[in-house]
Formats: structure tokens, C-alpha cells, sequence
């Protein structure tokens, strides 16, 4: 299990990505990237092909070095000179920029060495991007006698600040901390995230699940700085998800 359960400050944040507008950059360090951080590569030909690898390291100026494409831990067919629109994003920050495949090795392990972005576009979203993956958790809370208790849930969307999470009974009041904790496949593995949160806001909706018609109780949560293993984790779940759409 992993836990990310220190108390910070997080920003709220509604449901889509709508966005204030595009700048540019031309200073990669600017993003301030770590390794591991997700990208999503869009070939510029009309196949549209997607493919999420991770950030393995750069040289400044230079090129910047990547996991190599797999698909059902196959290596996929990637050649030199290959363009790709790379994207990424932390937060509410998006951006993208254009990269050619310089090399595309095997040895000493899979990977893409990539040529460095002379201009990088950068936009500023009102909210984080979202997927909807319906993962099994639950939630953690202090009862009266202050024993953990635990009330099985179903988180309907993520994002890297926060979720929107589903359970039978209600389990927190507007800007109470509880801890929310899910299953997340990371490299063909199942693992259990425990992450500290704050309910933004609750409401009832029927469960489509539910044919019964049954009401659940529905809480918007904002995580508290989901940072290091558990950023990358959200990072590369949610980009690797879209990438097999």
C-alpha cells in the first residue's frame, strides 16, 4: 500500500477541462518535470496512433529519453524519424510539443531517444483532466471513538487532484478530511493507493448500477498533494487509459 496521508493544500476544481488559453514556452526546464512523468505520443500521420510511455530522462538542449510504446508487453513497431506530438500535464497544466524519434532502440533496454522541443505550448486549465474508470476502494474516517472505519466505495472519476466518489451511505461533511483509498493497476499489477482528502461537496444520485432505482451518496473530494509516487501513479494511469481508447 502506498500512502500519501500528510496534511497540505490543495485547489478546487470542477468537473471537465475547460481551459483559459495557450502560451508558449521555450524552456523545457520550465515544466519542471520528474522522472517517471506520463506522456502521451500522437503520431502526425493520418493513422492518429496514440501511445503513453514515461519520462526515463534529458539532456538540456539536446534530446529527452523515454520508455519504449508496448502493447500487451509487446514491443510495438516505432521507427526513426518518426514525429509525434508529445503531451503531458501536472495539475491544471497542460502542454504539448513536437519531437522526432531519433533513435528507436532495444539495447541495453527498450527505449526512444527523442529530439529536444524548440517551442512548447502551454495551457492553463480551469480544471484537471478527468477520466471515468469506476475503480473499487474505500473510505476511511474517524468515528466518534475515533476507530477507523472503513465504508466500501466506487471512485466514478480521477483526476490528479481529486475524484468524484460513490458509496451506499454518506461519509463526510463539506470540508471534512477523510482518506480514500483504491486499486490502481500499475505495470500489470494491482496495487492499494491511500490518499488524504478533503469533501468539496456531496449529493445523492441514482447508481445506474442500481436498477432498483436506490439513491447513493455522491462526494466530490480534492486530494492533498497526491505528490512523488502517487502523482506519477495518477499521471500514468490516467494517460495510459486514454491512450487505449
Amino acid at each position: 500500500m502506498i500512502d500519501e496521508s500528510h496534511p497540505g493544500t490543495g485547489a478546487n476544481e470542477t468537473d471537465g477541462h475547460d481551459t483559459f488559453g495557450t502560451k508558449h514556452l521555450d524552456n523545457f526546464l520550465s515544466l519542471n518535470l520528474g522522472i517517471g512523468d506520463a506522456f502521451l505520443l500522437l503520431e502526425t500521420t493520418a493513422s492518429n496512433l496514440r501511445y503513453y510511455v514515461k519520462l526515463i530522462g534529458f539532456l538540456n538542449k539536446a534530446g529527452i529519453v523515454v520508455s519504449y510504446p508496448v502493447k500487451q508487453e509487446t514491443l510495438l513497431p516505432i521507427e526513426d524519424g518518426t514525429r509525434f506530438i508529445v503531451r503531458g500535464f501536472s495539475g491544471r497544466k497542460a502542454y504539448e510539443f513536437e519531437a522526432e524519434v531519433l533513435s528507436a532502440a532495444r539495447t541495453p533496454y527498450p527505449h526512444l531517444h527523442l529530439s529536444f522541443p524548440k517551442l512548447i505550448e502551454f495551457t492553463a486549465m480551469r480544471s484537471a483532466l478527468r477520466i471515468q474508470p469506476k475503480l473499487s476502494g474505500w473510505i476511511e474516517l474517524k468515528d466518534a471513538t475515533a476507530n477507523t472505519v472503513k465504508i466500501p466505495a466506487v471512485v466514478l472519476d480521477i483526476s490528479t487532484s481529486g475524484a468524484r466518489i460513490q458509496a451506499v451511505t454518506k461519509f463526510g461533511r463539506v470540508g471534512d478530511e477523510i482518506k480514500v483509498a483504491f486499486h490502481l493497476p500499475i505495470d500489470n499489477e494491482e496495487q492499494v493507493f491511500l490518499i488524504s482528502a478533503v469533501v468539496r461537496n456531496s449529493y445523492n444520485e441514482s447508481s445506474q448500477e442500481n436498477k432498483g432505482g436506490a439513491e447513493m451518496a455522491t462526494h466530490g473530494v480534492e486530494f492533498i498533494q497526491p505528490e512523488g509516487t502517487v502523482r506519477m501513479a495518477l499521471q500514468g494511469f490516467i494517460y495510459k487509459s486514454m491512450a487505449e481508447v
